[in-house]
């Protein structure tokens, strides 16, 4: 699971690079900012479920439990981006949050392989 957040922070550095070069630095950090509404919240269930791996009882609610946490985060980043930084960009933003939560889709279903 940790190396789902490393290849999120990779994802998200080669997108907010190519943002700078194309934007400038307020697509940058705004997409910069999107990723890590995402990637701080899955950094942080991740760790409750390690935390929780010994205990196989605590397994389900554990699961929930991190769920929940993940969504609780997200919400609170997302408007502390948009209440903190004024001059955000939306839609990098926006493809910095999608980025950074489909990878996993993209990443570990390998959805290139669908039909094959």
């Amino acid at each position: 699971m940790f190396r789902l957040v490393g290849l999120q922070l990779i994802t998200i550095g080669l997108l907010a690079a190519a943002a700078w070069a194309i934007g400038g630095d307020i697509p940058a950090f705004s997409l910069i900012l999107g990723g890590f509404s995402y990637i701080v919240p899955t950094f942080a269930a991740v760790l409750l479920l390690k935390f929780l791996r010994p205990y196989p009882a605590l397994a389900g609610s554990g699961f929930i439990l991190a769920e929940a946490l993940k969504i609780i985060l997200c919400l609170v980043l997302m408007v502390l981006s948009f209440v903190l930084y004024g001059s955000l960009h939306f839609i990098a933003y926006f493809i910095g949050l999608l980025s950074a939560s489909h990878f996993a889709f993209l990443f570990f279903l390998k959805v290139h392989r669908h039909g094959k």
